[in-house]
């Protein structure tokens, strides 16, 4: 029983007992949804997105006095009727502030509290999103393309009801922690922001310079040489035709990662994609005994295009779809290549010469000939310092927000089942 698992002190109460559902909106037309709308709708992607609805990410539309529509007010819990997931029905997201002629896309429906003194709405934001609720939840989604969630079914769940303050301590706590989480995002955007225009300042004006001079790529130091892609490297590994079956193997029986597109992100590889791993004798067959190094270059070279990341050590990996490596000349730093093929300028430069629509790619016929801009090698480790700096920043920064998330979740867990109890003083004033 649902009530066994939390503390006895608790009530256990179903949500039909709790409040009602409401429907989004109805019998719209595409034309009723245009920017000039007299009202606004919270949309699929708000909800989907957000613990509380962004009321900067609003849609327009046009709703007539005479409709018979179900407005949101403050403290409903909007909830996704449908998903291409089970895992992703009914997620949640609480309107927690009051908006005039404010509706909800026809995807959703909303669920009001009969008294918000008694289960204050910021509590149940954090419960209905926590593991506990959407494990509950997951098995009554239906369907098999898309995934459904009944209304009447959703209202038969149990729900804990914790009294007002230990409620109101639990969300404070929580909300506390999301503010931490969204002041560090903040400084990340910012520093990436920061670090995109200082990347763009110095691979194209350098540092000191005086002199500058025209060239095909634009005005750059007059110290500069300007070179042919294809000239910046001794070593160009590409195998993206190869596959095991067609060496006559199979993946598996060995460990030896596969490094496809889908791992190669901006900056970083991320082992957590899919990886397909292989043997020994795979990979002697599949990299022809040209073993990578650490810190040559990986480049995406279609879907996604232009993603540039480093090879991290010098353990052995396979070169798989749609990524090559590069090893730059010995004039030429990794990290100052790997820097400017990140550069705003050089993705502008290979979108404009890519082929394809929905999936761009580029080929090395086009690629070959692109130019760089190359300093002095002494200039080079300036310029790759500064910005190793900006990476640190970031870093530091991205692994603040992992530990921040994580907490999070280990909080949510903890106290919105009672696992863990928060201390409650009747005379303490705590933040509604």
């Amino acid at each position: 029983m649902v009530s066994n698992m939390f503390p006895t002190d608790w009530k256990v109460e179903k949500l039909i007992e709790l409040g009602f559902s409401y429907s989004g909106l109805k019998s719209k037309s595409k034309k009723d949804f245009d920017e000039n709308g007299n009202a606004s709708f919270v949309t699929y992607r708000n909800i989907n997105r957000n613990y509380f609805v962004d009321k900067q990410d609003l849609a327009s539309v046009h709703v007539k006095s005479t409709e018979n529509q179900n407005a949101v007010e403050k403290g409903d819990v909007l909830f996704t009727g449908s998903s291409e997931t089970p895992d992703e029905v009914a997620i949640s997201s609480v309107m927690a502030c009051e908006i005039d002629n404010l509706y909800l896309n026809s995807f959703c429906f909303g669920y009001r509290f009969n008294d918000v003194n008694k289960t204050l709405p910021d509590f149940y934001a954090y419960y209905f999103r926590a593991d506990h609720f959407r494990k509950t939840v997951f098995p009554l989604a239906q369907g098999s393309t898309r995934y459904n969630i009944s209304k009447n079914e959703l209202l038969k769940v149990e729900v804990p009801v914790p009294c007002k303050k230990e409620q109101q301590k639990i969300a404070a706590i929580l909300s506390s922690v999301d503010e931490a989480i969204e002041k560090t995002e903040q400084i990340i955007e910012q520093t990436e922001t920061v670090k995109k225009g200082l990347m763009q300042q110095l691979l194209t004006k350098g540092i000191g310079h005086t002199k500058f001079k025209k060239t095909k790529i634009g005005i750059l130091p007059s110290s500069w040489d300007v070179i042919r892609f294809d000239d910046c490297f001794h070593e160009f590994f590409d195998y993206r035709g190869r596959t095991p079956k067609k060496l006559g193997m199979n993946w598996g029986n060995g460990n030896i990662p596969a490094l496809s597109a889908n791992n190669v992100k901006m900056g970083h590889i991320d082992f957590e994609e899919e990886c397909y791993t292989g043997s020994e004798e795979l990979y002697q067959r599949w990299m022809s005994k040209s073993e990578l190094e650490q810190g040559d270059i990986l480049f995406t070279m279609e879907a996604p295009l232009g993603n540039v990341a480093q090879v991290p050590d010098n353990k052995k990996y396979i070169l798989s779809q749609r990524v090559v490596a590069i090893r730059p000349k010995e004039f030429i730093l990794k990290d100052y290549l790997r820097y400017y093929l990140m550069s705003p300028s050089f993705q502008s430069l290979i979108n404009r010469f890519s082929t394809g629509t929905t999936a761009k790619g580029i080929s090395q016929k086009n690629l070959f000939p692109l130019l760089v801009a190359i300093p002095s090698m002494e200039e080079q480790i300036k310029i790759v310092n500064t910005l190793w700096n900006m990476d640190d920043k970031l870093l530091n920064e991205n692994n603040k927000l992992n530990k921040l998330v994580s907490i999070k979740q280990g909080l949510m867990q903890q106290l919105l089942t009672g696992k863990t109890r928060v201390k409650i003083n009747e005379k303490e004033e705590v933040p509604s």
